[in-house]
């Protein structure tokens, strides 16, 4: 026992001598690397702001932010919407002018602006005098949509001759069980609003050790690590029977009747709605390709004369463990530069009469 004790006494002695060679040599050899880390990391604090309908970017904000082992450019415009090469500027408010809603996907979480389907929307709507402005921010649902719709042409002084919709998963979830929509309009949560911490012991790990930012690289270019993608209620359930009942098809009806408000704003500005579904990695994972997200927005997309781009198709033409590899970042469910060309290239292609 004694022998045992002295071993694993040893053990913490060296693991506790390399952990401090480790902090130093990432302080001094490596501290550009550890620098802009830092920044990053910080970066994920200092850009979001509260709203009535909940939450919104704050206006001309540029920074570095941090997605798991992804560093990359962001940056937001005058007017709070995140903006890049394309993106409409204050010239452009007199160009014909397109909307784009939706949640974390569409403000693009782990991709620089220009690699966003957005972005790649923008490029293209510019060469033909057209001006794609993006409304998308994280964690946003039907339940803001129509509420920031509305604030943004409020702030553009324009009305769009198209709003889309990228209707996430998730969002069913948020308007079943997150949101709700109070009497005078603003939005609240079914959770207590608490700040946002400033320390987050992974992030600190990864920040100042060089051990542990090596492993953790390791972990995500591993092929295991695309698994870890999947077993997300937010996602299953779709093929989940018992969550389906739970809450899947009241999400399902609530999420349809923010819409149908969105709906109702196109027919006062005299412009067009065109929806587009895509899947999570567990829609993938589980063949879920004829998803009820998909039929159940295909019939109220004709019910209500909208457009409808089914994004789900292209993401089942590969095998799976393909899909999950090239189109989506590893351990997480957004996409990839790769995954997220392939959604617009799906938009483009139904659009393609229009633009």
């Amino acid at each position: 026992m004694k022998r045992v004790l002295r071993y694993a006494g040893e053990a913490l002695v060296i693991a506790g001598i390399t952990l401090a060679l480790d902090y130093v040599l990432t302080a001094t050899v490596f501290a550009k690397q550890k620098r802009a880390l830092a920044e990053a990391d910080a970066g994920n604090y200092t850009v979001y702001t509260p709203a009535p309908y909940h939450h919104d970017l704050i206006p001309n904000r540029e920074s570095t932010r941090v997605w798991g082992n992804l560093i990359y450019p962001w940056k937001t415009d005058q007017y709070g919407f995140r903006t890049g090469t394309c993106a409409p500027g204050e010239a452009d408010r007199s160009r014909e002018a397109i909307f784009v809603i939706g949640d974390s996907f569409t403000e693009a979480l782990g991709s620089s602006y220009e690699d966003s389907f957005v972005g790649l929307m923008a490029c293209d709507a510019a060469k033909q005098s057209k001006a794609v402005w993006n409304l998308g921010v994280a964690s946003y649902s039907p339940a803001i949509y129509h509420h920031k719709i509305r604030a943004a042409a409020q702030r553009l002084d324009v009305r769009p001759s198209e709003i889309f919709v990228f209707l996430d998963l998730s969002d069913i979830d948020d308007d079943a069980n997150i949101y709700r929509s109070a009497a005078d309009g603003t939005i609240t949560t079914t959770y207590p609003q608490k700040p946002m911490s400033t320390f987050d012991l992974g992030q600190f790990l990864l920040n100042n050790f060089t051990s542990f930012r090596f492993l953790y690289d390791l972990y995500l270019v591993s092929s295991f690590s695309h698994w870890n993608s999947v077993g997300y209620n937010r996602a299953r359930w779709t093929i989940d029977a018992k969550l389906l009942d739970k809450w899947g098809r009241r999400g399902l009806a609530t999420a349809a009747g923010n819409l149908d408000k969105v709906v109702d704003i196109c027919r006062q500005w005299n412009c067009r709605v065109t929806l587009v579904v895509y899947p999570w990695p567990d829609n993938v994972a589980a063949h879920d390709k004829d998803s009820v997200q998909v039929t159940f927005w295909h019939d109220w997309a004709k019910r209500n004369d909208v457009r409808f781009i089914d994004g789900f198709a292209p993401f089942f033409r590969e095998p799976a463990e393909t899909v999950l590899q090239r189109y989506y970042i590893a351990g997480d469910v957004h996409f990839t530069q790769a995954g997220s060309a392939l959604l617009y290239e799906e938009v483009r292609k139904a659009i393609n009469a229009d633009w």
